[in-house]
């Protein structure tokens, strides 16, 4: 006599897509982050008011710009 063979299914499951745990700050790393931000917010301003009473680099920093959107208005054609 022949014996037969006994066969499960097996369902394979996909693993679901692991959560990103960047969007997820809290607690004391959250408050430190924020405080990292504002600090840094801070010093741009700092910078941004230092260029701008700098009149040679603003003159310099204004020709670069119309540079740019020349640029940007001949590729937008």
């Amino acid at each position: 006599m022949a014996i037969k063979k006994a066969t499960t299914k097996t369902t394979v499951k996909k693993a679901a897509p692991a959560k990103k745990a960047a969007s997820v700050i809290s607690g004391p790393n959250r408050n430190e982050m924020r405080k990292w931000e504002i600090e840094s917010a801070l010093s741009t301003l700092k910078r941004a008011d230092e260029i701008r009473k700098d009149t040679k680099m603003m003159s310099d920093v204004k020709k670069l710009a119309q540079e740019q959107m020349s640029v940007l208005k001949n590729f937008s054609k």
